[in-house]
C-alpha cells in the first residue's frame, strides 16, 4: 500500500507515504509538493472500502418511571437513613398516640389560654425530629402559622437569639398557602386599615417594630422597598432604601443582633402570634429541633442560650403560669421591652427538642412535669407490624413487584423480633426504620433467600 499512487478530487495525484489508524487514514505527498493526512474514503475509488467506520449503535432511551413509582423510590431512599418524609409522616408513624394527643392538647391550650410549651426529651434516634414534624402537621391542620428551625452548633447555635429568630421567620409556613416567610402575613394585615389600627392599639410599647413595619408597608408601592422592609422584619439588615418609608416622628426601632436581646426576640414572636390572630389564623407555633446543641456550647454561651429559651417560654405561658420571674431577664442597654404583648389575642405554642445529657438545659427549673415529654420508644409488635405493612407496600411500589408470601411472612415475623430488639435496647426507632427497609431489600435482591432464613438471622441479632 505504501508507495502506491492515488487520486484526490481536490489535491490531485499523490503518493502514499504512511498509514494511520489501521489504514483508515493516509499520509500522501501530492505532486504539488504538499503533504496531507486525509481519511482514506476521500480518495477516488475508496468510498466503499472495507475499512469504513461502522454505523453508530442506536441510543438506548429508558422508559421513564411513573410518577407514583418515582415518589415511592424517593420515599424508600429517605427511609434508608431513618428519615420519614414529611408528606407521609402520618402513614409512617409508629405508635405515639399519647404524644400526639398531648400535642393536640397543647395547641388547644395555646389558642384558648394564650400560649403553651412542650419540651421533648429523648436519646439520639428516638424520633424527636419526627415529633417536630407531627407537631407542624397538627398545627397547620388547626390553622396555626408554623415557624420551624433546626439548630446547629456551627451555623445556628442556640445562644444566637437574633439568628434563630431570623431562621424561624424565613421558614414561616401557612395552612392555606405554599408561600414561606413573613411576607404573606404582612401583606394581609397591611391591606386592611382596621387590622393595622388594632395592632397599634395592642402593642404595649412605642415604636413597636411590627407596627412600624406594617405602617411603612401600607404606604409603599415599590416592590424593592417592600422586600427591604419584609427582609428587615425577618432578621435582615436595615438598608438606606427603607429610609423614605420610615414613618415620621418616630425613632427607628432596631432589632438587636447583640446584647441582651432575649426579651425583644420573645416579644417579637409573641407579636407575630397576635398578628396571626388578627389576620384570621389560630396563632403561631414555634418549633425548634436539635436544641441538644446547648450542651455543646461553651460555658459562657450557655447562659445566653438559656435566657432565649426561658424568655420564649415565659412569653408563651405568661407571668401567672411561668415558673421563672420576669425580673430574671435583663433589658437591653438601648431599649426596654416586655416579654410578650400580653394581649388576649396572643396564641403562641412553643415546642423544642432536647437530647438527654448531663449538661442539658435546666428544664425542671422552667417547666412543670406535664410540659416535658419524655420519649421512650419501646413499641409493641402490633404497632411495628402496622409500620412494616406500610413499608412493604411502598417498597413494592418503588421496585414494581407484587408482595408475595415471603414479604408477608417477614411482616408478621419481624414485628415481634424488632419489638424485642427495642426492649433489649438493641434498636432505636431510627434503627427499626432502617432495618425494615433492609429486610425487604434483601428479599427483593435475593429471591433464593427464604423468609425463615432471614428471620433466623434477625433473631440472632436481636438477642
Amino acid at each position: 500500500m505504501i508507495g502506491e499512487f492515488v487520486q484526490h478530487p481536490s489535491y490531485g495525484r499523490g503518493q502514499i507515504v504512511a498509514q494511520y489508524r489501521n489504514g483508515a487514514e493516509w499520509m500522501v505527498r501530492f505532486d504539488s509538493g504538499l503533504r496531507f493526512r486525509r481519511p482514506r474514503q476521500e480518495f477516488t475509488g475508496q468510498q466503499n472500502g472495507d475499512t469504513s467506520m461502522p454505523a453508530p449503535a442506536p441510543l438506548f432511551t429508558p422508559t421513564p418511571m411513573p410518577p407514583s413509582q418515582w415518589e415511592a423510590r424517593q420515599l424508600i431512599e429517605s427511609l434508608r437513613v431513618g428519615v420519614a418524609p414529611a408528606q407521609h409522616i402520618l402513614d409512617l408513624t409508629i405508635g405515639l398516640e399519647e404524644e400526639r394527643a398531648d400535642l393536640a392538647a397543647g395547641l388547644t391550650q395555646a389558642h384558648s389560654q394564650g400560649g403553651a410549651v412542650r419540651a421533648v426529651i429523648g436519646e439520639y434516634g428516638f424520633g424527636k425530629s419526627h415529633i417536630v414534624e407531627l407537631a407542624a402537621r397538627e398545627a397547620l391542620d388547626r390553622r396555626f402559622l408554623v415557624a420551624t428551625t433546626s439548630l446547629d452548633l456551627g451555623e445556628l447555635p442556640a445562644h444566637r437569639a437574633f439568628d434563630v429568630y431570623g431562621s424561624l421567620m424565613r421558614s414561616l409556613r401557612y395552612p392555606d398557602s405554599d408561600e414561606r416567610g413573613l411576607g404573606p402575613l404582612l401583606e394581609r394585615v397591611k391591606s386592611i386599615p382596621r387590622l393595622r389600627e388594632q395592632l397599634a392599639e395592642i402593642a404595649p410599647v412605642e415604636n413597636d417594630p411590627l407596627v412600624t413595619g406594617v405602617t411603612a408597608l401600607s404606604n409603599l408601592t415599590s416592590s424593592r422597598q417592600q422586600a427591604a422592609w419584609e427582609n428587615w422584619l425577618m432578621g435582615g439588615r436595615r438598608v438606606k432604601l427603607m429610609n423614605r418609608a420610615t414613618p415620621r416622628g418616630i425613632r427607628f426601632p432596631s432589632i438587636y443582633r447583640v446584647g441582651h436581646n432575649a426579651r425583644q426576640i420573645a416579644y417579637l414572636l409573641s407579636g407575630v402570634s397576635v398578628l396571626a390572630r388578627l389576620a384570621g389564623y389560630s396563632g403561631l407555633a414555634v418549633l425548634i429541633d436539635e436544641a441538644e446543641s446547648y450542651s455543646l456550647l461553651q460555658a459562657y454561651q450557655q447562659p445566653k442560650a438559656g435566657l432565649f429559651f426561658s424568655a420564649v417560654i415565659h412569653a408563651a405561658l405568661g407571668e401567672t403560669r411561668a415558673k421563672v420571674s420576669e425580673e430574671t431577664f435583663p433589658q437591653h442597654r438601648f431599649r426596654t421591652y416586655p416579654l410578650a404583648y400580653g394581649d388576649a389575642r396572643q396564641s403562641l405554642f412553643f415546642l423544642f427538642t432536647v437530647t438527654r445529657s448531663d449538661n442539658r438545659m435546666p428544664l425542671e427549673e422552667w417547666l412543670e412535669p406535664e410540659q416535658i415529654v419524655e420519649l421512650d420508644p419501646h413499641h409493641s409488635a402490633q404497632e411495628i407490624g402496622r409500620f412494616l405493612e406500610q413499608i412493604m407496600l411502598f417498597h413494592a411500589q418503588a421496585y414494581g413487584y407484587e408482595p408475595g408470601d415471603r414479604q408477608r411472612q417477614i411482616r408478621r415475623g419481624a414485628a415481634e423480633l424488632l419489638a424485642q430488639g427495642m426492649r433489649n435496647d438493641r434498636l432505636s426507632i431510627r434503627g427499626v426504620v432502617r432495618l425494615a427497609v433492609e429486610l425487604y431489600d434483601l428479599l427483593y435482591l435475593h429471591p433464593e433467600y427464604s423468609a425463615a432464613t432471614v428471620l433466623d438471622e434477625l433473631r440472632d441479632q436481636m438477642r
